[in-house]
């Protein structure tokens, strides 16, 4: 076995051994909030719909060493009377599960065989079992009724379901009440389905017809309610579509009257008209950023662009090329332009705003120009930084190495130990002189620094100094 998987291996086991633990102090304090609030019928319930068997000695001689005090003269009874109830929940689940899975009734025994009754030591309750069944059968039949019903299936098909279900036992009126939700869902979808695609409420005959063939019940009411709902919503997608293509209500008057279809005019057009609305602001909001007002050119030539002008397209295309025009020719702007030195269309500003822009676009590159000089200082300043911080460092273990040395009365004196006192006293020499020398060119670096900031600072203020004096008129 290899290092890795044995390292692999141990990690896995301390893994599950860490929630194991964790699982079981979580239990632990489960049970003592248990003892704490001395509920011993919520207690005898835990422990019953958990599948074991009375407990009360063990849960009493826990809770002794938690509070004595919450155990009384009928809690044995309380505990007694809540496990019964937890026990009839137990079954009654295990028989909803079964039922709903499709086993027999007879499933009982498997349960009553499990392991984990078994384990549990847990009381048999087949009557508890045998109402949970009959409940998660209903439901499962159910469900194989609203299935049949929703694939168009008939209703008789009730007696194949029988025969199929034979062994784990058929709920006729269950499948049944299924079939009817799922037939009903089942028109439904259909006039949903024939709406949705803009085909006329006529083609519900067809429908009623293949449904008598093959003996579906019709529901001309589900199919028709729910057709004339998406009918509505079939014309709004259509008015919202239509409006930047060329065709109004005029063009679908028409044709839903070729097709034979229900035309929802008051829907179409409103729908129509919001998306014309959309249109007219987003041109507005394209045209404000950066660009001259267009709109006469733009409803000169809405009809070879395939729209419309409507009654507020000259207002919603004014309000937003305002808004736009007026974030564009905003002083941030104009700075964030400069910065990136990016090119303004300053002319599309008002007379007015076009020096401040002006200025402020000029600051803008200004300002990136210092701040990029600032950072190159910086840059040279923190590797001077760097480069002092290791001469001191250095300087500090020569001296402490000097004086072991000369501290030390036992060493021996010879030519090499002479050649290394000289080194270091010359390695000493030349780190003091580079530290007193760096240390005006390191001040010099701060000092710029400390101008650049200046300039940057003072850049933004004459900014903002010089958009407060206009507005003010001074």
């Amino acid at each position: 076995m290899s290092s890795f998987y044995k390292s692999y291996l141990k990690l896995m086991l301390l893994s599950a051994f860490a929630l194991t633990t964790l699982s079981a102090c979580q239990s632990t304090m489960l049970r003592v909030n248990d003892c704490k609030a001395g509920d011993w019928g919520m207690i005898g319930n835990k422990d019953g719909d958990q599948g074991l068997d009375q407990r009360f000695e063990e849960r009493k001689k826990f809770c002794a060493n938690v509070d004595e005090g919450k155990i009384k003269a009928d809690s044995a009874t309380l505990y007694q009377a809540g496990w019964e109830q937890g026990n009839f929940q137990y079954w009654k689940r295990l028989g909803e599960q079964d039922g709903r899975a499709a086993k027999a009734m007879s499933s009982f025994a498997d349960q009553a065989a499990s392991e984990a009754t078994k384990k549990n030591n847990t009381p048999l309750h087949q009557l508890a079992y045998k109402q949970g069944w009959i409940s998660g059968n209903a439901d499962y039949w159910r469900g194989v009724g609203d299935q049949d019903g929703v694939a168009g299936r008939p209703a008789s098909g009730e007696s194949a379901r029988e025969a199929e279900g034979r062994e784990i036992g058929f709920n006729r009126l269950s499948y049944l009440e299924g079939w009817q939700t799922g037939n009903q869902a089942y028109w439904t979808r259909l006039g949903y389905l024939d709406a949705h695609d803009g085909k006329p409420d006529s083609e519900f005959k067809q429908h009623a017809l293949s449904a008598q063939q093959t003996g579906v019940q019709v529901r001309e009411a589900a199919y028709r309610s729910a057709w004339n709902l998406e009918i509505i919503e079939y014309w709004k997608r259509l008015g919202w579509e239509d409006a930047t293509q060329g065709r109004d209500v005029n063009t679908r008057r028409a044709d839903a009257k070729q097709r034979g279809l229900k035309f929802s005019e008051t829907e179409y057009k409103q729908s129509w008209e919001q998306r014309l609305v959309q249109y007219w602001r987003d041109a507005g909001k394209e045209d404000g950023y950066g660009r001259p007002n267009q709109l006469e050119q733009r409803m000169a030539s809405a009809r070879q662009n395939n729209v419309f002008v409507i009654a507020q397209t000259r207002d919603v295309y004014q309000q937003a090329w305002t808004e736009q025009n007026t974030r564009y020719c905003s002083v941030d702007n104009a700075f964030a332009f400069g910065r990136s030195n990016q090119r303004m269309a300053i002319e599309v500003c008002a007379g007015a705003q076009q020096q401040r822009v002006r200025r402020a676009l000029m600051s803008g590159q200004e300002y990136e120009v210092v701040l990029r000089q600032q950072m190159y200082r910086n840059d040279e300043l923190n590797r001077l930084a760097d480069r002092r911080h290791d001469a001191e460092h250095r300087l500090a273990r020569i001296e402490r190495e000097i004086k072991r040395d000369q501290d030390d009365k036992n060493r021996v004196t010879n030519a090499d130990t002479a050649n290394a006192d000289r080194r270091r006293e010359q390695e000493k020499r030349e780190l003091r002189e580079f530290l007193r020398r760096s240390y005006d060119e390191f001040e010099d670096l701060r000092r710029w620094n400390f101008r650049y900031e200046q300039q940057l600072q003072q850049i933004k203020r004459d900014i903002y100094l010089a958009v407060v004096q206009a507005y003010f008129g001074f």
